[in-house]
């Protein structure tokens, strides 16, 4: 009975086995493409931009599953008005299960040596990425050799413990060893790879480094800003109400926030006599509408057509205006919010005029750094692949990340043999359509003379005033000019 023991599985004999089997082994047998580093920017939809020769694969493929699961059914058929059997599905799924299991195998080797430098990122270039990289290897590794094992035995099984005429599976209803087996094993595992975890990201997050200089970095759709503090060594105030084309972090300097206020309330003006008017805009709505929609413009220019009729509409129903007054409320509660900061000293200290506003972060091997994150519009996610950081960017909420670099872009280059690679802070949570190209360049300089010298062409936020040049008490007294006299006899 030895060779029963685990025959419940002989529940495989299914004819139906066969084009499953086939279905999933699709993607190890046809159609291998090879990635790319290229991310090309998204295409406006079009059928022509479909690739219609791999559909056509997809078609036949399934097709071709198709006609065999029939043939099955009639095979099946035949059994049952003759009552003979056309195929023996027990010894055909044990070798397609064989089969199946050998081109997974197959399969899965492919991916690993082809594909796997592109999961697998690369070598780290911050202190704690060797950590990282270690609790990736071996969760890795535990995985990888418990999936190995239970599917080789799970086919394994499948092809000896087949099902035999006249022979009953052996059932077992319990086994305490099995049961104790198959819980400690996986808790011990998973708790040793949970509290490491832990602990790594404990330290890392636990609190920021105490000589860790800071950065801000700014996320937006679709693009990053870094702000340096000034010669003060601090960072100037900040406030979302704040922010306009000329601000676009929303710092505190008197002179952009007054003009912002000026235009809101310009626009606050503008709404209330549109307000007012919106009676006689109805009618020019109206009227504009019904003068188009003569002759053939209607079908000659929809696009204008769809625009006056929903301007007419939205006129006539009212949308119009409590589109205006939404407008006018929300610009309204900037502008109370703005001047109730602008009375406020503690805020508006002038600390932000000398903060650097940066399209590049530059930083110096060696030294721990702090990434101080914000948000304008959505939720932006700061990753950072090569130094093994990631952290969410949420509007209103303060998250940071530290770590130090341990080389420089050039000794990067050079252990890649790619002279053009360089460093990259990316988004990783989809936020919009131009996602994909959501990047700022992070270069690593060796020393701090070279970070001194980039951070001399960065311009202060705020210019600060001209000198007024004086006499120089050396000048030639020949070439100063003499104030009249007059003698007195």
């Amino acid at each position: 009975m030895k060779n029963h023991h685990l025959s419940v599985i002989a529940a495989f004999t299914n004819k139906k086995l066969f084009s499953a089997m086939l279905l999933l082994s699709l993607p190890f047998f046809t159609f291998a493409q090879s990635a790319s580093d290229v991310v090309q920017p998204p295409q406006e939809f079009s059928l022509a931009n479909w690739d219609w020769e791999f559909i056509s694969y997809c078609i036949v493929a399934v097709l071709i599953i198709l006609i065999i699961a029939r043939a099955f059914d009639i095979g099946a058929l035949t059994e049952k008005i003759t009552g003979k059997k056309v195929v023996n599905w027990n010894s055909t799924n044990r070798w397609v299960a064989i089969i199946f299991l050998v081109a997974s195998i197959a399969g899965i080797w492919y991916e690993m040596i082809y594909h796997g430098k592109y999961v697998l990122i690369g070598d780290s270039y911050s202190e704690h990425g060797e950590t990282i990289d270690s609790m990736f290897n071996w969760t890795f590794g535990f995985t990888f050799v418990v999936f190995v094992i239970t599917e080789v035995l799970l086919f394994y099984f499948m092809f000896k413990y087949r099902y035999r005429e006249g022979q009953k599976a052996l059932y077992y209803f319990h086994n305490n060893k099995l049961e104790l087996v198959w819980t400690v094993v996986p808790a011990v595992v998973l708790t040793f790879l949970v509290l490491r975890g832990f602990n790594t990201w404990s330290k890392i997050t636990a609190e920021k480094p105490k000589d860790a200089q800071e950065i801000e970095i700014f996320g937006y759709q679709f693009g990053w800003k870094a702000r340096y503090a000034g010669d003060d060594n601090t960072f100037g105030n900040s406030h979302f109400t704040f922010i306009s084309g000329k601000n676009p972090l929303g710092l505190a300097v008197p002179e952009h926030v007054d003009s912002l206020l000026a235009d809101l309330k310009r626009d606050t003006a503008l709404l209330n006599r549109q307000i007012a008017s919106a009676s006689d805009s109805a009618t020019a709505w109206k009227t504009a509408f019904v003068s188009f929609n003569t002759g053939s413009n209607a079908t000659a220019y929809p696009a204008v057509y769809k625009d006056l009729k929903n301007k007419m509409e939205d006129a006539e129903s009212g949308a119009y205006v409590r589109q205006l007054k939404k407008d006018l409320r929300r610009k309204n509660t900037t502008i109370s919010r703005i001047t109730t900061y602008r009375k406020d000293q503690k805020v508006f200290n002038s600390a932000a005029n000398d903060d650097k506003i940066t399209t590049e972060v530059v930083l110096v091997k060696g030294k721990s750094y702090t990434f101080n994150f914000r948000a304008r519009d959505v939720i932006h996610s700061a990753w950072f692949p090569d130094f093994r950081g990631q952290m969410n960017v949420v509007p209103g909420m303060a998250t940071w990340f530290s770590f130090t670099p341990n080389k420089t872009t050039e000794q990067a280059r050079t252990e890649k043999n790619n002279k053009d690679f360089d460093f990259y802070l990316y988004c990783n949570k989809i936020c919009g359509g131009a996602h994909y190209n959501m990047k700022i360049k992070i270069t690593v300089v060796g020393s701090e003379a070279e970070y001194n010298t980039w951070m001399a062409t960065q311009a202060p936020f705020v210019a600060p005033p001209a000198a007024v040049p004086t006499p120089s008490n050396t000048q030639d007294s020949s070439t100063l000019v003499k104030p009249n006299t007059v003698t007195i006899r």
